[in-house]
């Protein structure tokens, strides 16, 4: 899994092979559908929120730790509407990312092709 493959709320805990969303840019954009709304980018989230789930974090706060511990990353951007959502990104502080344990969360998902300059988005 790398940090750009996954859409913006793939990892919030919210989406997983029987929980997609019903409404959002995922059903209204073509271009955003096409990029995320594949079947694995769900079964990806579902893996992801069942491991932070065992390790006893939220899945906000372990896809905040894994953004920030990728090498190519300056620094995760967080999208908090109020205090109860920004507390989670906040924990992920707390969360000790180990070069193995990125290893193992990124193995949960595959990899897709870069992202270029995003113009299939804007259909």
């Amino acid at each position: 899994m790398q940090s750009r493959q996954i859409g913006p709320r793939a990892l919030t805990g919210d989406n997983g092979p029987d929980k997609r969303p019903a409404s959002g840019r995922l059903m209204t954009n073509a271009g955003y559908a096409a990029r995320y709304g594949e079947d694995w980018v769900f079964e990806t989230a579902g893996r992801f929120s069942a491991l932070a789930a065992a390790r006893g974090h939220h899945p906000v706060s372990l896809a905040v730790a894994w953004v920030a511990a990728h090498p190519d990353i300056t620094a995760p951007i967080i999208g908090a509407r109020d205090l109860t959502q920004l507390q989670p990104s906040l924990d992920a502080l707390e969360i000790d990312m180990t070069p193995e344990f990125r290893a193992e969360l990124s193995a949960l998902g595959r990899t897709p092709p870069p992202a270029t300059d995003r113009l299939e988005e804007m259909l």
